[in-house]
């Protein structure tokens, strides 16, 4: 069967890891789910809803690197994606119901599924649901294959970054002072290091308009945001000590819950943050550009 001008065969050839990765998410989300442990403690470190939405990014960026095809091919990834993640779902909701296990997936009342729903209501949801993912991760494949460029640009970037957050939740879960560890850990702090320095480098790597500093400036700022809004679900879920969240300290108020600092994160300091790495970016970008249009001989003038 041909879509596209692409067997089903070639497209499942392409994401056969992401398939592998979805599978052993869901089992370890029903393992979890099963094991006792309470659903708002860990849902989110065992989602794969928020593993869907990376790997169609992903996906949408090898597309355009390996030459697979266009945004119109991205349409049946997507597509295989969802069938996955859904499939997965459903048997686990059925396995879960009518095994009378108590776990994630079929679990009335939490998340975003009504108390009282019946087994066939939630597998006749799940099913409309995918159509509707299918269209949201095509989206998403289809910004990672615009900005493709861009993010092979900042790999680098985000395993700092990734690094950086991983050792400031290992040091806060070690008991480390607030006030010894924040700052030697801080993601923010990094991130406008290489905003700036990714800036600056642009030019000679082939960036050399200005809206290229904003979108790295937007992109570090949008990874960073979300690297730091999964700290604070992470680690209070797991209930471990921890600098993501730290009422009362800093810039975080006294009193404040998980999700009004993860929500404030995404609605309040993700724009800030947006606005501020493009900013540096930009800066970096004109002392960069003005470097190379020097070396080459030419007048340092945009």
């Amino acid at each position: 069967m041909s879509i596209l001008g692409k067997s089903l065969r070639d497209y499942l050839s392409f994401v056969r890891i992401g398939i592998v990765l979805v599978l052993v998410m869901g089992v370890l989300r029903f393992a979890i789910g099963l094991s006792g442990v309470p659903y708002e403690k860990a849902t989110h470190l065992v989602s794969l809803t928020v593993l869907g939405w990376i790997l169609a990014v992903i996906y949408g960026h090898l597309a355009r690197v390996m030459g697979f095809g266009s945004y119109r091919h991205l349409l049946p990834l997507s597509f295989v994606l969802a069938a996955a993640m859904y499939g997965f779902i459903i048997l686990a909701i059925v396995v879960e119901a009518n095994g009378g296990f108590h776990g994630y997936f079929h679990a009335p009342g939490l998340g975003l599924m009504p108390g009282g729903m019946s087994v066939g209501q939630h597998v006749i949801g799940q099913l409309l649901a995918m159509l509707v993912t299918t269209l949201a991760l095509w989206a998403l494949a289809s910004l990672g294959f615009a900005l493709s460029s861009h993010l092979g640009y900042l790999r680098n970037a985000f395993v700092f970054l990734a690094a950086i957050a991983v050792l400031r939740a290992l040091v806060g879960a070690l008991g480390v002072p607030y006030r010894w560890g924040t700052w030697p850990t801080s993601v923010t702090l990094l991130a406008l290091v290489l905003s700036f320095y990714y800036g600056y480098r642009a030019p000679a790597n082939g960036f050399n308009r200005y809206k290229h500093p904003i979108v790295i400036g937007s992109i570090l700022a949008v990874f960073m945001s979300l690297l730091v809004v999964y700290g604070i679900l992470a680690t209070a879920g797991l209930d471990v000590p921890s600098y993501f969240h730290s009422p009362g300290e800093d810039f975080q108020p006294a009193g404040i819950s998980v999700s009004e600092h993860a929500l404030g994160h995404l609605r309040m300091a993700m724009p800030f943050a947006i606005v501020l790495l493009s900013l540096i970016a930009s800066i970096g970008f004109a002392l960069g550009k003005r470097r190379t249009l020097s070396a080459v001989g030419q007048p340092a003038v945009t």
